[in-house]
């Protein structure tokens, strides 16, 4: 898990062992529209761990041509957006880092990152990675894996926010759903100063308070 501490590991651990908030375990099941948010609070950062179903990001679940292939990567470059979660105005908070992958569904491991340079590093990846990347690997690469691609595509995303004032962090919000038409519901737990929290984010509630 890159750019996350080892406090914010341990935490989201924790949370993938499937330790909820009451002391009881949760079901690690892909179901199409939930997803998963987790984070936590460690001295001045937020770290957050974003986890769901390809099919709610893409509305499909295997990549079978160029054309969802582009779709995949236009959709990781979307969720490494500073603009995606949005927190407490007063705690002042400021996307740091950002890292956006695919794995399951198509054979192999698409991954983005973002290290606080948004606009130029998002142009740089598409002119100078992917397309250098495709075209020496793409086609024989997707179909020499075809018949080891699993049933389910999940998507991750990891993000460091930076926040002046963290003591006034009450609140977390998110685009996700207005972006990704798939998506329904998150279901959240987080580690702050003041324990461990459990909530949920949807369409019609796109907000978690603690």
């Amino acid at each position: 898990m890159r750019h996350v501490s080892k406090m914010a590991a341990v935490a989201f651990a924790l949370i993938s062992a499937g330790v909820s908030a009451d002391g009881h375990r949760h079901a690690d099941a892909h179901v199409h529209g939930t997803g998963h948010l987790n984070f936590a609070v460690e001295g001045g950062q937020i770290h957050i761990e974003l986890e769901t179903p390809g099919f709610d990001i893409l509305g499909f679940e295997s990549i079978s041509s160029d054309t969802q292939r582009k779709q995949l990567n236009d959709a990781l470059h979307e969720l490494e957006k500073d603009d995606l979660w949005s927190f407490t105005p007063a705690a002042s908070c400021t996307l740091k880092t950002a890292s956006a992958s695919a794995g399951g569904g198509h054979g192999e491991h698409h991954e983005h990152h973002d290290d606080g340079h948004h606009d130029s590093h998002h142009e740089h990846h598409d002119d100078d990675h992917h397309d250098s990347h495709h075209e020496k690997h793409g086609h024989d690469d997707h179909h020499a894996h075809g018949h080891h691609e699993s049933a389910h595509m999940d998507i991750a995303a990891t993000y460091v926010y930076e926040c002046a004032n963290i003591a006034r962090l009450n609140s977390i919000s998110t685009r996700l759903f207005q972006r990704f038409g798939n998506s329904e519901q998150l279901k959240v737990q987080g580690f702050t100063d003041s324990g461990q929290i459990a909530g949920q984010m949807s369409r019609q509630q796109p907000e978690v308070r603690f």
